[in-house]
This record gives structure tokens, sequence and C-alpha cells, in this order.
């Protein structure tokens, strides 16, 4: 008996640990497009700033990071392109790019050169204090 109440807690607090989750990111504002390998290697070079997140749909960290993002384009406006790239849809690329965790961000500038990378999530504060030390802001 007491071994089918501990299954039941497990469960009830997966269904609202599960439901929590799912309301991320935020249905507000519209969200950070997928690019497609072609797509990055067109972005990347060329011409203008690239914020590109290496993540997964189902990664939790992913989700939180979104709603940065999301904030981040408002912020950036046309200055910079913000794009995801899902690694599990395309390992081969996430080797060449050396992805080791999800989520990683790289910033590209407008040449294509890798200027900054952090791995995990990245707290606001943070991600606008490194990219006004690499100039984007």
């Amino acid at each position: 008996m007491k071994r089918y109440s501990i299954v039941a807690l497990a469960v009830a607090l997966f269904i609202v640990v599960a439901a929590v989750f799912a309301a991320v990111p935020t249905a507000q504002r519209p969200p950070i497009p997928a690019a497609t390998p072609q797509e990055l290697t067109a972005l990347v070079g060329g011409g203008t700033w690239v914020i590109a997140e290496f993540g997964g749909e189902h990664c939790i960290p992913c989700m939180h990071m979104q709603e940065v993002l999301q904030d981040l384009r408002s912020t950036l406006g046309a200055k910079a392109t913000i794009r995801n790239f899902w690694i599990q849809e395309h390992p081969d690329v996430a080797r060449e790019y050396r992805i080791m965790v999800m989520p990683t961000q790289i910033v590209f500038n407008p040449k294509g050169v890798e200027v900054f990378r952090h791995m995990g999530y990245f707290p606001p504060a943070e991600f606008h204090a490194a990219l006004q030390k690499v100039g984007l802001l």
C-alpha cells in the first residue's frame, strides 16, 4: 500500500512539472525559427550579425532560452538574425560547430567569424553584457 502511494505521488509530481514546462516558451511572442543547415551556412558570413542557439526542441534549458532569445530579438531588431538550430536533426553540423552541450549559443560577426560562445542556459543580463563586449549592443 505504501509503495502505491509513492508511485502515485511521483506520477502526480511528474504531471505538475510537465504542465509547468509545457508553457515554455511564452505564447505571446512569435517563436525563434529553426534554421536548416543550408540557411545557417547562408546566414553565417552573410553580412549581418547572427546569434545561433544550438539545442533541441525538448531540451528544458533550451526552452527557457527561447524567452531570452525572443527578448533579444526585440532589442536588436534588424541588427542581428537569431535562429535556433536543432542538433538532433543535424548531428553532422553540430560536430562541425563543436557543440558539446545543449544549449550552446554562438555569436557570429557580419564576416562570419565566431566572436562569442556560451554553453548552457544564459541569463539575460549576462547575455546582454557579452553582446556589449563584442560590440553588438
